[in-house]
């Protein structure tokens, strides 16, 4: 697919580089000729400079032909002109960049009126991630499916673990909660795992079930931690407001530091429930008086990653159960994936890995394709792609157990009349049915592709 990304910032720079793997055509505007340079240096793209927002940009990076223009820079207005021009000038889909909170909450009239075909707010995004990970402390991620009712959640398997050394066909005599093991990454290694697979300490294990079976499955496994109800979040940022925003819905107690006088102010004003402190987070004296000792879940949010990962550090060795850092060097996070036990994430990365599952979903549209949705689970060699049988699918009239999968293929769930299930080897798929397909470094684009 022809690709025009404007804006050569952190998002879209990886969301370039990830596109590029996918081997699209991909061509980079930005107004800074260092940033074009940088990414020319790393990826094989083209790059133009200029302004998205001028015409005569859009036209010398040809959007007219493209079949996908994102607007990622930092500027909301100009992301929207930039689309707006681009579906006039023939751009068969258009995805915008906004972090403005009016914009998200009229996000539906916006892309009804500027004819948009996605609008993702990187700040909310990130925010939802959190909260969802608080939920499941004992998570590192916390996928869910729109319209499914299972949630897909991975974790590692601590050396204390019961799961720790147990084959997976004696899982349900151990556990007796019905979950579907999904994914397993071991190392570099990630694989879909058989009955055969013996877990290890150190694994990460991605599951997925209704949200009260997989609580049930963790308090049998040993791992399980109560969801979060006292939150210190380090910064003001946006992230931090609508995560304070989504924690007060929960009724999560959470309180805000923030040094600088200016915001704690705003803040003050737009998170009624919350405590905001106006002091520097980097001092001890100030986390213990702001209740860290008490608190159960602590999410670093400043600008600074070193500072992120320090205090989220000390915050885990003084015994708050839940940790979550913000980083955006990719190094740090690589860094710290087998040393530090609770989650990292980059807004970058989440925004990245949104669009990414959305283009990819793009890219193999057909009316033979019947794909209605595809994301990324915890890692990103392991993808979910909703599909909607159809009438002539070589899948129906068999079990589960008749049907002969490809390796590194497996039915996770099955959405049917508005209620999701895991399918078990008696499981006959319907037409109308919705199947969720899980694959490892393959891409399925149709149903009866998993078939052998």
């Amino acid at each position: 697919m022809k690709i025009v990304i404007a804006g050569a910032g952190k998002v879209g720079f990886t969301m370039a580089m990830r596109l590029c793997r996918e081997k699209h055509d991909i061509t980079l505007i930005d107004t800074k000729r260092e940033a074009l340079e940088a990414a020319s240096n790393a990826m094989d793209v083209l790059g133009i400079c200029g302004s998205c927002a001028a015409p005569s940009v859009l036209r010398e990076a040809e959007v007219g032909t493209a079949d996908v223009f994102i607007s990622a820079t930092g500027n909301d207005e100009a992301n929207l002109v930039a689309c707006q021009f681009a579906r006039k000038l023939g751009s068969r889909h258009t995805i915008a960049r906004l972090r403005n909170q009016e914009y998200l909450e009229s996000v539906e009239s916006l892309r009804e009126i500027m004819e948009l075909s996605l609008a993702i707010n990187p700040d909310y995004v990130t925010a939802e991630e959190i909260s969802r990970v608080l939920q499941f402390p004992a998570a590192t991620k916390v996928d869910a499916f729109p319209d499914c009712e299972l949630e897909i959640v991975t974790f590692r398997i601590p050396e204390t673990s019961r799961l720790n050394g147990v084959t997976l066909s004696k899982l349900p005599n151990l556990i007796s909660q019905k979950v579907l093991v999904c994914a397993v990454r071991r190392g570099d290694s990630v694989s879909i795992p058989d009955g055969n697979y013996k877990l290890q300490a150190g694994d990460f294990v991605s599951v997925t079930a209704p949200p009260k079976v997989l609580r049930r499955f963790f308090i049998a496994a040993g791992s399980y931690q109560k969801p979060v109800k006292n939150v210190i979040i380090l910064g003001g940022s946006r992230i931090a407001v609508y995560l304070a925003q989504l924690l007060d819905s929960t009724n999560v107690k959470v309180t805000v530091i923030e040094n600088n006088n200016a915001r704690c102010q705003e803040l003050a004003e737009l998170l009624e429930q919350a405590d905001v402190i106006c002091a520097d987070g980097t001092d001890t004296t100030v986390l213990a008086q702001s209740g860290l000792h008490d608190a159960d879940g602590f999410v670093a949010l400043t600008n600074m990653d070193e500072e992120n990962i320090i205090l989220s550090m000390y915050a885990d060795k003084t015994g708050v159960e839940k940790v979550v850092a913000k980083i955006n060097n990719d190094k740090f996070i690589d860094l710290l994936h087998d040393v530090f036990p609770d989650t990292t994430l980059a807004p970058k990365n989440l925004v990245a890995e949104r669009i990414e599952g959305y283009v990819r979903g793009l890219a193999h549209a057909s009316e033979e394709s019947t794909i209605e949705a595809l994301y990324f689970l915890g890692d990103h060699d392991v993808t979910a792609t909703e599909f909607l049988v159809g009438e002539a699918s070589a899948c129906i009239g068999k079990t589960l157990a008749e049907m002969r999968l490809k390796p590194g293929v497996l039915l996770a769930a099955v959405i049917r009349g508005g209620s999701s299930f895991l399918p078990d080897g008696r499981t006959m798929l319907a037409p109308g049915d919705k199947a969720v397909v899980v694959t490892v470094g393959r891409s399925v684009f149709k149903l009866d592709d998993i078939l052998a």
